[in-house]
């Protein structure tokens, strides 16, 4: 019995089902629900697509709306303890899925959780690059054809999620890419994901290069300045795009919080277990080897010099981290 198969079999079809990705969602959760929802629907499943928060990026709202995606707020659906959900691209007890009502009947994600789920069906795949290649393989699996629409959201998600097929690509991965190509309609994907910017986003960058601290190959990026996860991650990118740069951090704060975003180049240095370790105590982490996030509530903010020093710490680093030059600064 295939996966898609499993998770049908451990379904009602007498009782809706809820499709929850996680909060503010990015491309590779939606495209992923999206997808799931089209295989679902023929097999006569009544079914939503929901998330909690907002749409922080630019790029994602305009996809939702040229794509035809039927995502709604959480808020906007009646959900009842009589519904069954699957929660996508997230897992129970993340602080970054929010808890509905309903029966959690299902989990696919690409993430390690904490602990081994409990619920009826989850497929959880660490190894993969992107959750839309596990939703690629259903519909391999099942010998069901895409949707033109469909296929152009996994190819983003896919893309987005492994920055453009350079970082935790698996042959999976490529196997889905390499077909989702053809299938998918690719200008108008690579146009969304290439126009995700406003000129407002460049007072980030700017911040970011002027308060940037870097000891041996460690960056580390506070900034002052609110900006959404899609900028958070650019950001991470350009330093780890530096020579002299292996590991990043960047630091945002958020409403009533502060948000993490983490890069490594170094197998030794994953991501996700040294994000885990520097925030154990006063927030939540985690991601894959090469990529990771995190969130610290406000009033267990250690600081920037005490939230810095404990990722060295993490990373098991003897190296004293000085003030960031400033700009001409010989």
């Amino acid at each position: 019995m295939n996966y898609l198969n499993k998770l049908v079999s451990s379904l009602d079809p007498s009782r809706r089902v809820v499709i929850q990705v996680h909060d503010f969602p990015d491309h590779d959760a939606v495209a992923s629900g999206f997808g799931l929802m089209r295989l679902l629907e023929p097999r006569d499943f009544r079914v939503e697509l929901c998330y909690t928060g907002r749409i922080e990026s630019n790029s994602l709202s305009s996809a939702v709306e040229q794509l035809e995606i039927p995502l709604v707020p959480s808020g906007d659906i009646e959900i009842s303890d009589h519904d069954q959900l699957i929660i996508v691209d997230g897992f129970v007890g993340n602080r970054n899925v929010s808890e509905l009502p309903g029966e959690i009947i299902g989990l696919i994600d690409h993430h390690s959780p904490p602990e081994k789920p409990t619920t009826p069906f989850f497929d959880i795949r660490e190894e993969i690059g992107s959750c839309s290649t596990i939703i690629y393989d259903y519909y391999h699996e099942s010998g069901l054809s895409f949707e033109r629409n469909v296929a152009t959201a996994l190819l983003m998600g896919l893309m987005m999620d492994t920055a453009f097929m350079t970082r935790g690509v698996t042959r999976p991965d490529m196997k889905a890419f390499s077909e989702l190509f053809f299938l998918g309609d690719w200008e108008t994907g690579s146009r969304l994901l290439r126009n995700s910017l406003s000129l407002q986003d460049l007072q980030v960058f700017r911040e970011a290069i002027n308060s940037c601290e870097v000891a041996d190959d460690f960056a580390f990026v506070p900034v002052e300045k609110e900006c959404s996860p899609e900028v958070m991650a650019i950001t991470a990118d350009f330093f780890l795009g530096l020579q002299e740069i292996r590991f990043v951090v960047v630091l945002v704060p958020d409403r009533d919080e502060y948000r993490i975003s983490v890069r490594s180049e170094d197998l030794m240095r994953p991501s996700d277990l040294i994000i885990r370790k520097a925030l154990r105590g006063v927030g939540y982490g985690g991601g894959h080897v090469h990529m990771g996030g995190g969130n610290i509530p406000r009033d267990l903010f250690p600081g920037q010099k005490t939230l810095r020093n404990r990722f060295i710490e993490a990373m098991g680093q003897q190296i004293e981290v000085g003030e960031p030059e400033k700009p001409g600064q010989e």
